[in-house]
């Protein structure tokens, strides 16, 4: 693991508080056991991840409005994958309703166009601030009912395991930055001239059949993507 990763797990469990101030470099050089210029270097990645703070002359600071840090991979878990430092992290489903898959949807989910998808709004939240807006698809038939055993269990991994998904992975993750639409930037609490990090992914279960695609956006100043 490397200095930065460290230092930032450090950061994620609590030992250095937002807004509080970091031990000096020679300090955390010794407390790790590297250099200074490799220190110098960790707080500079820190710094611009939007972690910390660094004051000319004063120091380095834990931003006091930590942005949640999502951990990119195969797994995709909301509860393990977003994490941040005192902030209380959930999701509420805005909109769910069936539709006639589009050819993207559709494309993406192995089905033909015009076969009915359940599609889900999701909203995510640290605290009460808005950091990523999805819109989840699967297919209509398979997962009848998913939104609300979703609502009931407050766990997609727990709800899909009624429909005989024990395990899934996310087979590919792809990650732009663009302007938000303008559902995008109301359900964020953003400006429209904000950019935002889009994403868009299909999950797979044990066999390797797609069982949901994912298409939303990160709010761009409230949240790290770490690959």
């Amino acid at each position: 693991m490397t200095v930065a990763a460290e230092l930032r797990r450090a950061i994620d469990k609590g030992s250095h508080t937002p807004g509080s101030r970091l031990p000096s470099e020679r300090a955390l050089s010794e407390q790790f056991g590297v250099s200074r210029v490799t220190m110098r270097r960790a707080i500079a990645e820190l710094e611009g991840e939007g972690l910390l703070r660094v004051a000319r002359g004063s120091g380095a600071y834990v931003r006091a409005d930590m942005p949640v840090r999502f951990q990119l991979g195969d797994k995709v878990r909301f509860s393990k994958d977003l994490t941040a430092t005192d902030a209380n992290l959930t999701r509420k489903v805005f909109l769910a309703k069936e539709v006639s898959a589009n050819a993207e949807i559709a494309a993406r989910l192995n089905m033909q166009p015009g076969e009915a998808v359940l599609e889900m709004c999701i909203v995510a939240y640290a605290d009460a601030l808005p950091v990523s807006v999805v819109m989840r698809s699967c297919s209509a038939s398979r997962f009848a009912g998913l939104a609300e055993k979703f609502a009931a269990m407050g766990s997609f991994t727990a709800a899909l395991k009624d429909y005989g998904v024990m395990d899934y992975w996310r087979r590919s993750t792809d990650i732009t930055a663009r302007m938000p639409t303008e559902t995008e930037a109301r359900l964020l609490q953003q400006s429209r001239l904000t950019p935002v990090l889009a994403y868009a992914g299909e999950d797979i279960d044990a066999d390797g059949t797609i069982i949901s695609c994912q298409i939303g956006c990160f709010a761009s100043e409230r949240v790290v993507v770490t690959v």
